[in-house]
C-alpha cells in the first residue's frame, strides 16, 4: 500500500527500539518522508549495524538510552517499539522484559502527555496466547498462561495496552495500538531464535532443520514493508486508536514453511522433530477486517517474493564470516596439548567464522603463514624456544595489523601464558575484549614459586578478560575480588568443551554489542 505524505512536514518523531529489526525499517521509512527522527535504543536486542547507514543523515539522531528510565525530548509523534521480541531475548531476563513493557510504557506515555504528542504502542499477536478463537479478532481476549516462561512478554504487552488505554481515558493522550503478527524480512538477526531466521540459516548451512513438535502448528507471515505501511497508516488516521491487527491472513504450517525454505535455498537439509516447546501456540492467524475498514490496508507482498528477498539477505550475512583472533603459544604442531586440539575441533565446528591464529614458530621448517578452509595461522619468531617470548612481544603488533582489515570483535587466548600477555597488550591498543582458556598446567604444582612470582600478571589477565575457562575452583576466590568475568568450568571432553566455548563466545559477542546483558 502506498502511504500518502503527512500534511505536516518535518515532524519530530521518536522511535524507541529503533535499532531493532522493525524499528530500523521504520526509521528508514520516516526519514524518506522528510521527518526528523530520533532513535532511542540500548542495544539489548537491537544492533548498531541496522542504523549505521543513518548516523550521518542530517535528520537522524541516535540516543543510547534505556526507556525504563525517564527522559525528556520535544516530539510530535512517538513509536514505542522498545522491547526484546524474540524468545531468546525476552526469556534471557524476564524481569527486565516486563519492566521494559510496563515502566517503559509509562515513561513514553508521560512523554507523550507532556508534549501533546501522538503515541503508538507496538503490541503483539502474543497477547492472544494459544487462541481458542480462529482467526483472531481484536475483540478476542486471549488464552494466556500468566505464569509460564513466555508470560513476561505476553503479559507485559497486555499490561502496556492497559496503560495506553487508561492514559487515553484519564489524560486524553492520543494513542494508537497495533497488534503485530509474525513479521519477516532483511535485518532480522541471525541468532534470535525466530522460526524463519532459524530455518534459513540451517538450510544455507545444509544442517538439519529443527521443528519443535510435529510441525502442524500454523503461523501467518507478513513482510516487513507491509508492516511499516500499516503502522504509518495507523498513525496518520485521525479518528481510530485501536487496537488493530496487522498481519498476513494467509496461514501455513511450520512443516510447510521448512519445506518451502529448503526448496528456495536448494538445500540438502533434512527435517528433524524435537519435543514441543512449552506454551507454544498451535494456531496463529489474524482477522484483518478492521484494518481493511479503518486504514484501507492489507498485505501486498506475497510470501514467496518476500521470502526470496530475505534468503538473499541471509546469504550475504552468512557469506561475510565473522573474524576471530586467537593467540596460542603453539598450534598445529606435534607439541600442542589437548586444549589446542579442542580448539581445532571448535574451529571445525564453527565453519561460518574465520579464525586468525597467531602462534609461535618454534621450528624453522614450519611456514610463516598456513591457510586452511576457515582459519589462517600466522607464526611469529625465529624458529626456536625463544619464540614463546617473542609471541608476547611481536604478536600484539601482528594482531593490530590484521585488525585494520578484519575488525576482530573478539580475541581468544589459549592458556594464560604468553598468548594471554599478547591478548592483554592487544586489548590495550585495540579495546577488543578477549577470552582466556586457562589450563591446569598453568599452575603445575612443581612451579609453585614461579606461580607466586607471576601471580600479579595472572591476576591482571583475569581482571581484563571478558571470560575465562578454569580447570577447577582454584581461582574462584581470586576472580571474585579481581574482575567481572564469567567462570566456565573446563572439561577434558572435547564435545563438551566445544559446546561451552560456543556458548560463551555467543554471550561475549552480545555483551560487546550491549545485547542480552542484564542491566545493573
Amino acid at each position: 500500500m502506498k502511504i500518502m505524505k503527512s500534511k505536516e512536514k518535518n515532524k519530530k518523531i521518536l522511535v524507541t527500539g529503533g535499532a531493532g529489526f522493525i524499528g530500523s525499517h521504520l526509521c528508514d521509512y520516516l526519514l524518506t518522508r522528510g521527518n526528523k527522527v530520533t532513535c532511542v535504543d540500548n542495544f539489548y536486542s537491537g544492533s548498531k549495524d541496522n542504523i549505521r547507514h543513518l548516523l550521518s543523515h542530517p535528520n537522524f539522531k541516535f540516543i543510547e538510552h534505556d526507556i525504563i528510565n525517564p527522559f525528556f525530548l520535544e516530539v510530535d509523534e512517538i513509536y514505542n517499539l522498545a522491547c526484546p521480541a524474540s524468545p531468546i531475548s525476552y526469556q534471557f531476563d524476564p524481569v527486565y522484559t516486563i519492566k521494559t513493557n510496563v515502566l517503559g510504557a509509562v515513561n513514553m506515555l508521560e512523554l507523550a502527555r507532556t508534549n501533546g504528542a501522538k503515541i503508538m504502542q507496538a503490541s503483539t499477536s502474543e497477547i492472544y496466547g494459544d487462541p481458542l478463537e480462529h482467526p483472531q479478532k481484536e475483540t478476542y481476549c486471549g488464552n494466556i498462561d500468566p505464569t509460564g516462561p513466555r508470560s513476561c512478554y505476553d503479559e507485559g504487552k497486555r499490561a502496556a495496552e492497559t496503560l495506553f488505554s487508561d492514559y487515553a481515558r484519564e489524560f486524553n493522550v492520543n494513542i494508537r495500538i497495533v497488534r503485530i503478527f509474525n513479521t519477516y524480512g532483511p535485518k532480522m538477526a541471525l541468532d534470535d531464535g525466530r522460526v524463519i531466521s532459524n530455518f534459513i540459516i540451517q538450510a544455507l548451512k545444509n544442517e538439519d532443520i529443527t521443528i519443535y513438535g510435529r510441525g502442524n502448528q500454523t503461523r501467518s507471515f507478513m513482510y516487513i514493508d507491509d508492516l511499516i505501511a500499516g503502522m504509518a497508516a495507523m498513525m496518520e488516521n485521525s479518528d481510530f486508536g485501536g487496537p488493530i491487527n496487522l498481519g498476513n491472513p494467509n496461514e501455513m504450517t511450520i512443516k510447510k514453511l521448512a519445506q518451502m525454505i529448503i526448496k528456495l535455498t536448494g538445500s540438502g537439509s533434512k527435517i528433524i522433530y524435537l519435543p514441543e516447546v512449552t506454551n507454544d501456540p498451535q494456531k496463529r492467524r489474524p482477522d484483518i477486517s478492521l484494518a481493511k475498514e479503518k486504514l484501507n490496508w492489507r498485505p501486498r507482498v506475497d510470501f514467496e517474493t518476500g521470502l526470496k528477498k530475505t534468503i538473499e539477505y541471509f546469504k550475504e550475512r552468512v557469506k561475510n564470516k565473522t573474524n576471530i583472533l586467537v593467540f596460542s603459544t603453539v598450534y598445529d604442531d606435534p607439541i600442542e596439548g589437548n586444549l589446542e586440539k579442542n580448539v581445532k575441533d571448535l574451529v571445525r565446528e564453527m565453519p561460518n567464522f574465520h579464525f586468525h591464529i597467531i602462534a609461535g614458530k618454534f621450528r624453522s621448517d614450519l611456514p610463516k603463514i598456513h591457510q586452511g578452509e576457515n582459519f589462517t595461522i600466522y607464526r611469529v619468531g625465529i624458529g626456536g624456544n625463544l619464540d614463546k617470548y617473542l609471541l608476547a612481544l611481536i604478536g600484539p603488533f601482528k594482531a593490530m595489523k590484521l585488525h585494520k582489515s578484519h575488525k576482530f570483535p573478539l580475541a581468544w587466548s589459549i592458556r594464560a601464558t604468553y598468548g594471554s600477555l599478547a591478548a592483554l597488550i592487544f586489548k590495550f591498543f585495540s579495546k577488543v575484549p578477549f577470552m582466556v582458556l586457562f589450563h591446569q598446567a598453568d599452575l603445575a604444582k612443581a612451579e609453585h614459586r614461579k606461580v607466586r612470582l607471576i601471580w600479579p600478571i595472572y591476576k591482571l589477565i583475569l581482571k581484563k578478560s571478558g571470560a575465562i575457562h578454569l580447570p577447577d575452583d582454584i581461582f574462584i576466590k581470586e576472580q571474585r575480588s579481581a574482575g567481572d568475568y564469567e567462570i566456565i568450568p573446563f572439561s577434558t571432553e572435547s564435545t563438551l568443551e566445544i559446546r561451552k566455548v560456543k556458548e560463551i563466545h555467543h554471550k561475549i559477542i552480545h555483551k560487546l554489542n550491549k545485547k542480552l546483558v542484564k542491566p545493573k
